[in-house]
This record gives structure tokens, sequence and C-alpha cells, in this order.
């Protein structure tokens, strides 16, 4: 039998959560979230790095970030439970001279905005973070207000308040048809022929996001791409506190995990897959690549190691909005490694779009329709 709600959200990792979330605090009690799998917050959202940082190439970028990072420092004052911020800052390294460039120009911008970034000569991060040894290094930026916090709190938080505001949670629950009528959304169905009436559906289902949006009519520029995340034994060869230090060139990364290291990096030359499994040619890769420029790693252990997937737009830049060819049909996808910092502001700003409400930032960066005519390049991106 046909059911009916005011919005259905396809998707409950920390997006739709966090849409959810913000939809019922505004009122909207008739939600429901369709999850694919057998358990919330379990895809990509469970295999995130937990990084959360303000430096980003565009005011709206940045605004998502300064939103996010205050709800995750005051996330147990307002869910009862600790987001476990850990505010260790980020630190960005660059070998390429118009790189280099390009960042302190962001940095100017970026403290326009009130971002306290800091940006870093060769000789100070030398003598700051003696752990890194890059001779042709040619400059750095530093946030303190950066750091890292636990997706999987965040998410269990969320879900429990969306809950206790009547939001409804299914699992296993995969979206194989959307209905409109007229130009409009009317609905779904699900794989098991469940059909929930609803006048606005949002897509907000990460990796899937291109499959969900060609249900609708729509084509998402969004393809998702493995990461492979590694964790060492304890290891005291570092310093016990550092920032999350991020090369560019070879887009790789380190920071603390309790006691132990926690490591990553893209591979450009990775295609398109789902494929969510670790290997040992990535490791090798991965493990070389670090010990090219933090040497003291050489006496770690990996002790674990897990893949996720990235939800790649073509600009790195997340796409947000409703669909021109399909009202009442909403997306926020594409997120390219920054879902969990910007979870909080996507579920914010997408239910001031379902409610009317005008955004609490500019969302033209953030536009499908800039395709068309000219893309949201991001720097900051690994």
């Amino acid at each position: 039998m046909a059911e009916t709600s005011e919005v259905v959200i396809i998707g409950g990792g920390l997006v739709g959560l966090s849409i959810a979330y913000h939809l019922a605090e505004r009122g909207v009690r008739r939600v429901v979230v369709l999850e694919r799998e057998a358990m919330w917050a379990r895809g990509s959202s469970a295999r995130s790095a937990g990084g959360v940082r303000l430096e980003f190439s565009h005011p709206s970028s940045i605004q998502f970030s300064q939103y996010g990072l205050a709800m995750f420092q005051n996330f147990e004052d307002l869910f009862g439970i600790s987001a476990s911020f850990n505010p260790c800052g980020y630190l960005f390294i660059t070998r390429e001279p118009q790189r280099w460039d390009a960042m302190k120009e962001l940095a100017s911008m970026q403290r326009t905005l009130g971002v306290p970034v800091e940006t870093l000569a060769p000789d100070e991060l030398h003598a700051r973070y003696s752990y890194i040894h890059m001779p042709d290094v040619v400059g750095a930026t530093f946030c303190g207000q950066d750091g890292v916090a636990d997706p999987g709190a965040v998410a269990y938080g969320w879900m429990r308040r969306a809950q206790a505001l009547g939001v409804e949670i299914r699992l296993n629950a995969r979206v194989t048809e959307i209905a409109q009528s007229g130009g409009r959304v009317i609905g779904v169905v699900t794989q098991d022929g469940a059909v929930i009436h609803a006048p606005v559906v949002i897509n907000a289902a990460g990796p899937q996001a291109r499959f969900v949006g060609a249900l609708a009519g729509l084509d998402l520029p969004v393809f998702p791409y493995r990461r492979s995340v590694y964790v060492t034994d304890a290891f005291s060869g570092l310093p016990s506190e550092i920032p999350m230090t991020l090369e560019f060139e070879n887009t790789s990364y380190i920071r603390r995990e309790g006691r132990s290291i926690l490591m990553g990096m893209s591979d450009p030359l990775e295609p398109s897959s789902d494929n969510v499994d670790t290997d040992q040619a990535s490791l090798e890769k991965l493990v070389g690549t670090v010990l090219s420029w933090v040497p003291a790693l050489e006496q770690a252990s990996i002790m674990r190691g897990w893949a996720g997937l990235y939800e790649v737009s073509p600009d790195d830049t997340a796409i947000i909005g409703e669909a021109e060819s399909l009202s009442g049909f909403f997306y926020a996808v594409g997120f390219s490694g920054h879902g969990f910092m910007h979870s909080p502001a996507a579920g914010r700003v997408v239910a001031e779009l379902v409610t009317g409400a005008a955004p609490f930032v500019d969302l033209a960066p953030f536009a499908l329709e800039r395709f068309r005519y000219q893309t949201t390049h991001e720097t900051f991106v690994i």
C-alpha cells in the first residue's frame, strides 16, 4: 500500500542524517530516510578520516566549514554526545612555487573571513615540525582552529535527535524508481515495492548519487573513487601532538590517531570504481610516499587499514540545489572528500531550500548549472 510523507531522503549517511535533523528542527515532521545498507552511516561515512578544516578556495566553502566547526566544538551541549573534536590543526605543504603563490593569495582571502591561517616559509616549517624532511619545500599554511572529530558519534547524534523529532529511518531500502508527473517529483518506489508519495525527494546518496540522479532523469557528474587509509601500531617516534599534515604533490597525509599514526593518499591513476578493498600494491605505494618526507615512520608497523569511496565532482566541490528539470528533486552530492566536515552546513542549506528560507551562504559555487559556464576549482584537496 502507498503511504505519504513530506520529504523522502535517499541516503542514510552523514549528509542524509544532517538534512533529516535540520529539516526536523525546522518543523518538518514527516521525513523518511531511505538507506540501502543494513545500517545507517556505514558506507563512506564510517570510513572517513574525520578531518575538519577552514581552509578552502571559496567563501561559501569556508562558511560551510565555519558552521560545521562550531557544531563539532559544541556537539555535546547540542546533542548529548561528544564529537571528540581534537583541534590539532591542519598543515598544508607544497613544493610547487605556483601553488605556493595561490596558497598565499587564498590565505589573505581566508583571513578576511576570520580564518586564522598562517603562512610558513621553509625554515619556519622545519623549525616547528622537525619530523618533516622535505628539502625542496617552498611553503606551507597552518590553521590551528582545524582538527579532527568522530564521524560515527556525529552521525549517531543526528540520528537520535532526528528520530526524537519524528524522522523515520528505514534500512535495506534501496530506491529503484523516482516517480514524477508534470515536471514535479511525486514520490519514490523501493526494491521491495513500497511506494512513498512525497512532494520533495532529496538525493544524498554519496557514491551512488549519479545512479539516483539518473532515476530522476538528471545527469549528476559525480563518480566514486577509492581512498585507502592505514593506521600504525602505537608509535612514539613522532611528537604526541601533530597536526593533520598534508603534502600536496604526492597527495599524502598523516595525523595522530591516539598513540598511533593514521595515513592516507589519493592515487590519481586509479580509475573510478566501487572497490573498497585494500591491497598490498596501494599500501606499498602509500608507505613509500610517506617515508619520502616522514622517514621516522620507517620504524612503525602497520596495524590495520580500510578503504572508502570519495564521491568526486569535476571541480572537487559539492553539488547542491534543486533540479531545474524536476521541481521538488533536491541533491547534496559530490563532496569530494569533504563530506564529513561539510555535512552540518549541507544539512542546513538543504533544509533552508526545502522550507523556502534564504540559504545562509551563497550557493552559486555549488550549483549544478556552474558546469555550463565556470567551474568552482578547489585548491585545498587531496
